[in-house]
């Protein structure tokens, strides 16, 4: 960032002074890796530290900030790196070991990611950061009772924190343990009353147990924090649909078209909910537009499709189970659809021709 470094510009020049005089002074190297960290500009940043290192190889400090500038340039094979020769130089920080898996679980290593999280836990068992990173480590394989455990364990040690509880209540929707993760919903809330991700994640939870009152009081509130959040619409409407109240609806996917018709989903649920409705003809007009705005999504085609399977309509399915195989031409699912309707078709007009040939 050009700006932060003109806005520092005496700082910069009086730490590479203080380099330059007295270069084994080991903390005005730390303090510059810093800053150029803090201005963005992070291959100044290794520069320095890898400076330092010539003189110092095992400086912990210096490999940790190395290591996680790395990281965030997802430049993961260095990091492990850095981070193992940190390792060497002091086996038992906690920072080291955390670093480490989490650059494990960024590059999918699952057991070594929690190898490194259970090293990390046997230097500090009550850390909430380390049970946390597990717990999402769990929850990415789809392994949730795991996740909640270690969610739960994290929270032990700070059961306010609003992430942990928030966390964790995500943790339990995809159990569809809904009562428990409006507990932990509320308990983020109480620290972050205007969430509106986490106001929307309760009010879905109170969907899903089709307890609509309650939902669409946090609906509501969601939107008067921001009118203009989109994906508070979808759901809202998404819900409506589940009260059965649709025109009421139908009036919501409309705002969130307001909102953005730049985006697809609103229209492809509009029309889905069309099509449940028996409204052919409207669901194919709003699948059109849809298709406009994200021509390259084979779902709107086969929901096209479908709908015109509906309608008996088999060549216009064709044309758009065609336009969904030639976007994902190794989907066998699609292709059997495709063709299955390309069978039924010849099949019909095979059929008529028949009944049509003279006695």
């Amino acid at each position: 960032m050009e700006n932060f470094y003109y806005q520092n510009e005496k700082l910069f020049e009086e730490l590479n002074e203080k380099i330059e005089k007295d270069p084994d002074d080991i903390q005005n190297y730390l303090i510059l890796g810093k800053l150029y960290v803090i201005g963005l500009m992070y291959d100044k940043a290794i520069e320095i530290y890898e400076k330092l290192l010539r003189k110092d190889p095992l400086n912990v400090q210096a490999l940790i900030n190395c290591g996680s500038i790395y990281f965030f340039k997802k430049e993961f094979d260095k990091a492990i790196n850095i981070y193992s020769r940190a390792l060497e130089s002091d086996s038992k920080n906690i920072s080291i070991y955390y670093n480490l898996g989490n650059t494990y679980a960024e590059t999918k290593n699952y057991k070594k990611a929690l190898q490194c999280y259970q090293k990390a836990l046997e230097i500090d068992d009550k850390n909430s950061a380390v049970y946390t990173a597990i717990a999402l480590l769990h929850q990415d394989y789809n392994e949730y009772p795991d996740a909640v455990a270690n969610f739960q364990k994290a929270l032990a040690f700070d059961p306010n924190n609003p992430e942990y509880n928030n966390n964790l209540a995500c943790a339990f929707v995809k159990m569809k343990m809904y009562e428990e993760a409006i507990f932990h919903f509320k308990k983020a809330l109480e620290a972050t009353p205007d969430d509106t991700k986490i106001l929307l994640c309760c009010a879905n939870a109170y969907s899903s147990l089709r307890n609509f009152e309650e939902a669409n009081i946090y609906f509501d509130r969601t939107i008067s924090i921001d009118e203009k959040y989109y994906n508070a619409y979808i759901c809202k409407a998404i819900s409506l649909c589940e009260e059965g109240k649709i025109n009421e609806a139908n009036a919501t996917f409309d705002k969130a078209i307001d909102i953005d018709p730049n985006r697809s989903n609103a229209f492809v649920l509009k029309a889905n909910l069309a099509v449940s409705e028996n409204q052919y003809a409207e669901a194919l007009k709003l699948y059109e537009k849809a298709m406009l705005i994200e021509p390259s999504s084979p779902k709107i085609y086969i929901h096209a499709g479908n709908t015109c399977v509906l309608t008996d309509d088999l060549i216009g399915a064709i044309k758009d189970y065609k336009k969904a195989v030639d976007i994902v031409p190794d989907d066998n699912e699609t292709k059997l659809i495709y063709y299955d309707t390309i069978k039924e078709y010849v099949e019909r007009k095979l059929k008529k021709e028949n009944k049509s040939e003279p006695q």
